[in-house]
């Protein structure tokens, strides 16, 4: 048996204690981890690894960042999204790796989108979204024809469907969720992979994010902005997938609850 958790814990160094609370509790072997929001040498590897886990990181300061968590050796890592010509500074948004087995692991951390408050007819931050979203699905597409076993997931900052969110007519012009996003979504997939937690939970208004601000969580004003995706000749040992929604719900937590699947491998 095989559990995997994803989680936007927006700044790992304040999320710790939560991170570790998590690693006990639930007793993961693969975590992916996004926002870690801090660098490489300042990422708390020693208290992972104190647990049990060795991490592979992407790290930028204060913004983005990704990381992996692992109980088994990992090889192969690649901290760049193959394809894709970024700008600088470089944003931290992709790490992948394997494990001894082949199986690739990625995590990654897709960007927003949304145009800056001071400046709303600004489109650059969206077709950096786009190019991004694209150059993420030609490789995964590159991988699967090369037969590769895939897991991946993380924050996909996008609103598939309107049931995925509390109030969609508010979000009819936001990044998340305008018809080129959710074209590139669909993209992704029609591919030969499966959204474990659509997969497992296909009633409406199943959220993974609820913000900080407008007392979203006691409200349950939230999204579905998270996704683990499995190859789908991995999909016959899958058993479960969902949101671990009660971690919203602790003290001084992400605006993201964690996300999981579990195979039978």
């Amino acid at each position: 048996m095989q559990q995997i958790i994803s989680w936007n814990v927006a700044s790992v160094r304040a999320r710790l204690d939560n991170v570790l609370k998590l690693l006990n509790e639930k007793n993961p072997d693969i975590v992916f981890l996004q926002e870690i929001k801090t660098t490489d040498d300042t990422f708390p590897s020693f208290d992972f690894l104190t647990e049990g886990y060795q991490a592979v990181i992407n790290g930028q300061k204060s913004y983005n960042g990704v990381a992996i968590l692992s109980k088994k050796p990992l090889v192969n890592v690649i901290d760049e999204l193959p394809g894709f010509q970024d700008g600088e500074p470089k944003q931290a948004r992709f790490i992948q790796a394997e494990d001894q087995e082949g199986t690739v692991y990625i995590c990654v951390y897709v960007p927003n989108g949304n145009a800056p408050e001071k400046n709303p007819q600004d489109t650059s931050k969206l077709q950096y979204k786009l190019e991004w979203m694209q150059a993420f699905n030609a490789y995964i597409d590159a991988l699967l024809k090369q037969g590769k076993s895939v897991i991946f997931g993380g924050d996909f900052n996008v609103i598939e469907r309107d049931t995925d969110v509390y109030n969609p007519d508010a979000y009819r012009t936001n990044a998340l969720m305008v018809a080129p996003v959710r074209q590139r979504f669909a993209e992704l997939n029609a591919l030969p992979v499966t959204n474990t937690i659509r997969h497992f939970n296909p009633e409406p208004h199943t959220y993974s994010f609820w913000d900080f601000q407008m007392m979203a969580w006691s409200k349950n004003w939230g999204m579905l902005l998270d996704a683990l995706f499995v190859s789908n000749n991995l999909m016959p040992t899958v058993t479960k997938a969902g949101v671990l929604k009660e971690v919203r719900g602790w003290d001084k937590t992400s605006d993201h609850a964690p996300i999981y699947c579990t195979l039978n491998k």
